[in-house]
């Protein structure tokens, strides 16, 4: 928006000296940094509520590993941390992967309490684990099915009343049929 302005959304670098400035050998690992304070951001579209304000507290965790296993055991400890603390509050969340954006990383998930009031737009599996939100969410196309088109010709279906029944009277898969109905 045509103004100059210089903001550290994050401090891995000042975290990261800090560590150096202290650990002395592999054996002082693991730890997790804690930092909590004011954080700016100039958001494109500010809101009220709990995200995306200007200015905000957070509170940020760092943590040093040995190795990438170590770094996965610190971020479910931290992530099952979150799980116990919700529920102790008796907020209900959705843990759903998310975009880390311009600071990047490896993996990000975000804590989602649904409403209708919302202005975030998750995507959960009806039929697995799957939750992502909608910056993040990958669909995956099936490969086409090799089969020539069969001729056109009208097929009486009394009683079909969804895809599925209609592919199980065709003896295709449901991916391969459409039916539509007038009234």
């Amino acid at each position: 928006r045509d103004r100059e302005l210089a903001l550290g959304p994050t401090h891995e670098e000042v975290i990261t000296k800090l560590f150096g400035d202290h650990a002395v050998s592999y054996r002082d690992l693991p730890v997790t940094l804690y930092q909590i304070q004011t954080k700016f951001r100039d958001e494109a579209r500010p809101r009220g509520g709990l995200i995306r304000v200007r200015e905000f507290t957070m509170k940020d965790a760092y943590s040093f590993d040995v190795d990438d296993a170590g770094l996965d055991a610190s971020y479910n400890a931290m992530f099952q941390a979150y799980r116990r603390i919700f529920a102790r509050c008796g907020v209900p969340t959705v843990p759903v992967q998310a975009d880390s954006g311009a600071i990047g990383g490896k993996g990000s998930q975000e804590f989602i309490f649904l409403t209708n009031i919302g202005e975030d737009t998750i995507i959960l599996c009806d039929t697995c684990t799957y939750a992502a939100n909608q910056e993040k969410a990958e669909f995956v196309r099936p490969a086409p099915i090799a089969a020539d088109a069969a001729p056109i010709e009208e097929v009486a279906t009394p009683g079909v009343t969804s895809i599925e029944a209609l592919a199980a009277y065709l003896g295709v898969e449901a991916r391969q049929t459409a039916k539509a109905v007038f009234f």
